[in-house]
């Protein structure tokens, strides 16, 4: 980081910041676009997929609990009944489906806006390791996207299907219902998985360190299952299948802080020499 960059005003950086992030809304608008004009693929075969019986994951459990236990009625049922009881239903779950989507699918891009932005504030050293963390937090990002599709939301879904107060109901979801679960879990789970890029960047601001994260550690897995427990219907199995992830989470990002603060203490201090 040289003089020059030191002395831009701040009102360039805003004017740089606009910039960016009206490339992240073109982005985001092209992926959506792009959706909606495949709109059978990304609803008959991704967004309507966990709904079907034959989805990978319940033919996966099935085969599993089948070699364990002996029998494959643990994660099973027919296709679900879904139902649309508003006029524009179908139309605003278009709409606002694709527009979720356009996220998730242009988010690497916006990450490498978010490295643009940061690039010129980074020191010729940095500079290097950025790229990996920005390839890290792609990958973190996508494997989240994907746990919550493939994982937490059969879960939650098999969960509301087969828990019964009586035999008389008949379970018909709504659609709105249906798309709300699968985008909040698909979504919210790419966010949590990026929680070891959060560290990073909260220890290069110095607003938490690794002594602190390794000392209130015990009270860190108590909040993860904690959350674990909120965001899954509350049986054992599902915990534990959420719950590991983000544990491991947590111990990346204790080993990420602290190789986050020496790397930047050697970097500063090999600038200042120099």
């Amino acid at each position: 980081m040289d003089q020059q960059q030191k002395k831009i005003p701040f009102w360039k950086h805003i004017e740089e910041l606009r910039k960016h992030v009206i490339h992240c809304l073109f982005a985001i608008l092209i992926s959506m676009v792009f959706l909606m004009k495949n709109k059978e693929i990304i609803f008959d075969n991704i967004i309507f997929g966990p709904a079907k019986k034959d989805f990978i994951t319940y033919r996966f459990f099935k085969s599993l609990t089948n070699s364990f236990f002996g029998k494959d009625d643990h994660i099973y049922f027919n296709n679900l009944e879904i139902q649309n009881r508003k006029i524009f239903g179908q139309f605003n779950i278009y709409v606002s489906t694709c527009f979720i989507g356009g996220i998730i699918l242009s988010f690497p891009y916006i990450i490498y806006e978010l490295w643009l932005f940061i690039k010129p504030a980074l020191y010729h050293e940095e500079k290097k390791y950025s790229v990996l963390i920005l390839i890290i937090a792609m990958f973190l990002f996508i494997s989240g996207v994907l746990f919550g599709y493939f994982l937490l939301f059969p879960f939650l879904i098999h969960f509301g299907y087969s828990f019964r107060i009586s035999d008389f109901p008949k379970n018909i979801f709504d659609l709105s219902d249906y798309i709300s679960l699968i985008t909040h879990s698909s979504l919210s789970m790419g966010i949590i998985f990026l929680f070891p890029f959060f560290i990073y960047f909260l220890t290069r601001m110095d607003l938490i360190t690794y002594s602190f994260l390794k000392k209130y550690r015990k009270h860190a897995f108590l909040i993860i299952l904690i959350i674990a427990s909120a965001i899954t219907p509350g049986d054992i199995l599902s915990t534990i299948v959420v719950f590991i992830p983000l544990l491991f989470l947590y111990q990346c990002g204790v080993f990420i802080s602290f190789y986050a603060k020496s790397s930047y203490s050697s970097v500063s201090k090999k600038n200042k020499t120099s």
